[in-house]
């Protein structure tokens, strides 16, 4: 009777011990797969994004429908498991993203079209969980990317450039009003050296008398604004000594941020002018830019990149915070980017360079389009 109870004891645990073993086995078994099902999914999510920033790019660029190409050809790049694709052409779909964050499906060519939305797609197989009945899972991410423009900026050198002057590097019978198209912005980014301007501060061709609001002034500005685009709309800025104006051209974004404070600089802000400082500061300044060194140790670049404010309407404000009586006010149409190649000196104290659309400025990010332009992955 014992030998008889000792043996089933002994059964029962062996039977326990073998479905405990395959109970751990087939938690390991499911470990191993769901770890792959994550990898698989981390993969995917790279696919995706990595093709509606493509798209996005070729918006950009004016590319229309060729932006699909890009599309796919980036979907192939970021391989997922097993997989050559992740995208068939009817994943891929362009539209709008509006600024309460809701996505429209379009077409290519729409002029209101501005993201690309992917949705990529994997049947991540089992190995271990086949003995269970399980295949496959299906995965899909879905990415949204969008061809914007910044619309906040910390590092806004202190000047206020005529949108005039943009304008006619594009086309001198565009009115004051227009407002820029994706095809018009992709042409401010081909510009180079070639495509060298000369703005003129006093805004006049009479000489270096100052005309406030000429249509091609280029002004200096008083950081931060006079009048902000939005509530609370009050500013308190503060009208640079020629020193301060000269250091804040050249110096560290993380400088002149002090200068600018915490809201920056926005579209639609309302910058107060800063009088006498358009001459020998301005030359300084560039020198201080462009160069380093002194004599005949000194080294200039050709070109250096600046985030600037591009200024259209002169006049008061609509909240009153500023006025023309203050040095002038200058409305912020765009902020953009303008490479400046040097200055001319007395008589004139020109600045010369040209305009440019590509950057990575610091600063929030909007749908509308701008001079300064990057993609952003939205969803």
């Amino acid at each position: 009777m014992r030998r008889n109870a000792k043996e089933k004891q002994r059964g029962f645990t062996l039977i326990l011990t073998a479905f405990m073993f395959s109970a751990l086995i087939g938690f390991a078994a499911f470990g191993v797969d769901f770890g792959r099902m994550y990898t698989y999914y981390a993969q995917l999510q790279a696919a995706a994004d990595a093709a509606a920033l493509a798209g996005a790019t070729g918006i950009g660029k004016g590319q229309g429908a060729a932006s699909l190409d890009s599309a796919l050809a980036y979907d192939t790049l970021n391989r997922v498991g097993d997989s050559v694709r992740t995208l068939a052409a009817t994943d891929v779909t362009p539209g709008n993203w509006s600024a309460a964050g809701v996505f429209t499906a379009g077409t290519w060519t729409a002029t209101n079209t501005n993201a690309v939305r992917t949705v990529a797609k994997y049947p991540g197989k089992f190995i271990f969980g086949r003995l269970y009945g399980f295949n496959t899972h299906g995965l899909v991410d879905t990415a949204i990317a969008v061809h914007g423009s910044v619309g906040v900026d910390h590092c806004i050198r202190p000047w206020a450039v005529s949108y005039r002057d943009l304008l006619d590097h594009i086309d001198p019978t565009l009115p004051i009003t227009h407002d820029l198209l994706p095809s018009e912005i992709a042409q401010l980014a081909q510009a180079s050296l070639r495509d060298t301007l000369t703005l003129n501060q006093p805004g006049t061709a009479q000489g270096n008398q100052q005309i406030e609001g000429a249509p091609h002034e280029m002004r200096a500005v008083s950081f931060p604004p006079q009048e902000f685009a939005a509530a609370p709309y009050a500013g308190n800025p503060d009208p640079p000594s020629a020193s301060v104006y000269g250091a804040e051209i050249s110096e560290a974004c993380s400088t002149l941020s002090g200068h600018i404070g915490s809201r920056g600089i926005s579209v639609d802000d309302w910058l107060a002018g800063a009088s006498g400082q358009m001459t020998g500061q301005t030359g300084q300044g560039i020198t201080d830019l462009m160069c380093t060194g002194t004599g005949s140790h000194q080294v200039c670049q050709t070109a250096v990149p600046v985030h600037v404010a591009i200024w259209d309407v002169y006049g008061a404000s609509p909240h009153g915070n500023c006025t023309t009586g203050n040095g002038g006010c200058y409305h912020v149409k765009y902020l953009g980017i303008f490479y400046v190649t040097g200055w001319d000196g007395p008589p004139n104290n020109n600045v010369k360079g040209y305009f440019g659309a590509l950057g990575t400025p610091a600063g929030g990010f909007s749908v509308a389009p701008g001079p300064i332009t990057k993609n952003a992955l939205v969803k």
